[in-house]
């Protein structure tokens, strides 16, 4: 028998095996966690709005028009590489006739929209475009847009990052901000549509009423540790109010429409759920209606209430495993408020979350 002893090499302390009436031999030890967590209540906000978000971050002004299919004469538009992309189909439009198809298109395949001649960007907010995906869009599918003048001016963004990918067969708004394209100030001669990446076919989709949006900034709320800490986000809570009556006849069950958030109508772009780093973007998931947030992993709806006049609702996400937000890898959870949501008397988004300092 080999004989051992544990000890602490500082104190040179050993346990001890005690055996007590009526008790097994054990070694007597003291446990302690390993980590220690601070519990937070966060919030999503925003510099100018707290965390509010019902907000009006929907488009207006004067847009330029860029593309719709050539329903109308507008911009150029042409394949710089491959030959999967028609530019007038009559399969399907958001408006008019006409919209561009992309069925089966190739890794580095390359469609433009050219305006023939500079665009200054200044004075606009976004670019924003209607999608339809009618099949094959997989999590392996990229599509990257950027601005283009002779060269890649900006930056190259993701078409997948701004709109739900795997909802097929329904019409989806996407706004991309300029500042999000590095066009804030820049100025082009057109628009490049990349396929960056495939998983086996790549995706048949439309795309419609193109165009440069003057006024309506889309709005952000974010949640992000503090330095040096990591957040461990378990769940979220969606609260909504309105102006609603939330009861049904009877009395039964709450009236909530799956297609609305309380009184306001589903959302034409949608609010966009992102969690990224400097790694780039894990989490990308868009809510344009009541039902979106209750096909979300596990959601309920934790609480809910209404006086006849005015209804309110919280929805409850919870996550398989807690996100975990890194201050140094510049980890954020943030929510895209894109639509006008001011006709909401109460939106807010609380996190169910800890902190552990490192």
């Amino acid at each position: 028998m080999i004989r051992s002893q544990i000890t602490d090499p500082k104190t040179k302390l050993s346990p001890a095996v005690v055996n007590g009436d009526g008790e097994e031999q054990a070694l007597v030890v003291a446990t302690r966690p390993l980590k220690t967590y601070i519990n937070n209540a966060e919030f999503f906000t925003n510099d100018e709005y707290g965390n509010a978000l019902n907000q009006d971050a929907s488009s207006g002004g004067t847009p330029i028009r860029v593309h719709d299919g050539i329903d109308t004469s507008l911009w150029t538009a042409s394949s710089i590489a491959g030959g999967k992309f028609t530019f007038n189909s009559t399969d399907q439009a958001k408006v008019g006739s006409r919209s561009v198809k992309t069925d089966n298109a190739a890794v580095n395949n390359i469609m433009q929209f050219a305006k023939g001649s500079s665009q200054a960007l200044s004075a606009y907010i976004s670019l924003s475009m209607w999608i339809y995906v009618d099949k094959d869009w997989k999590a392996g599918d990229s599509i990257s847009i950027y601005g283009w003048d002779g060269a890649l001016v900006g930056n190259e963004v993701l078409l997948e990052d701004y709109f739900d990918w795997s909802s097929f067969d329904v019409w989806q708004q996407i706004n991309i901000p300029f500042s999000a394209m590095g066009l804030s100030a820049a100025t082009v001669d057109s628009f490049r549509i990349q396929i960056l990446t495939k998983e086996g076919k790549s995706p048949k989709f439309y795309l419609d009423e193109i165009q440069i949006e003057e006024t309506g900034t889309p709005i952000e709320f974010t949640i992000e540790p503090e330095v040096g800490t990591w957040l461990h986000v378990d769940s979220l809570n969606f609260t909504l109010a309105d102006a609603y009556a939330g009861t049904v006849g009877d009395g039964t069950m709450p009236s909530l429409a799956y297609n609305s958030l309380l009184g306001v109508s589903a959302l034409a772009t949608g609010l966009r759920l992102n969690q990224t780093s400097y790694d780039g973007t894990d989490i990308t998931y868009v809510f344009n209606q009541l039902l979106d947030f209750m096909t979300f992993n596990d959601a309920s709806i934790v609480g809910s209430g209404s006086d006849g006049t005015n209804t309110w609702v919280t929805v409850q996400i919870k996550f398989a495993e807690p996100l975990i937000l890194k201050a140094e890898r510049l980890g954020k959870l943030t929510l895209t408020v894109n639509d006008n949501l001011s006709g909401l008397l109460v939106f807010k988004v609380s996190a169910n979350a800890k902190a552990e300092t490192r």
